[in-house]
């Protein structure tokens, strides 16, 4: 699992769209989906919902996305404590 995928996938649970998620990330609509095809193939389970009316969460896709939420924050934390150490030099 990739941080970008991490990233993207939480990226398009919050908006509900691939669209969205793309302008939001600064990628391309065939490259989020390709992201979460590719993180729907590595943990072997249907994480989104797709219709024309955008994306929800499959039950797995709403573990995930609480687990990329924790990632992200504490990659935000991790983030914010090196920056005070580099100031501190």
């Amino acid at each position: 699992m990739k941080m970008a995928q991490i990233e993207t996938f939480y990226n398009v649970v919050q908006t509900g769209s691939i669209s969205q998620a793309a302008r939001k990330g600064h990628l391309t609509q065939p490259a989020v989906s390709m992201q979460v095809r590719d993180l729907e193939e590595q943990l072997k389970i249907r994480l989104l919902e797709r219709s024309n009316r955008g994306v929800k969460p499959t039950p797995a896709g709403l573990v995930v996305y609480k687990y990329c939420k924790k990632i992200l924050h504490l990659k935000n934390d991790m983030k914010q404590e090196l920056d005070k150490l580099q100031m501190q030099m």
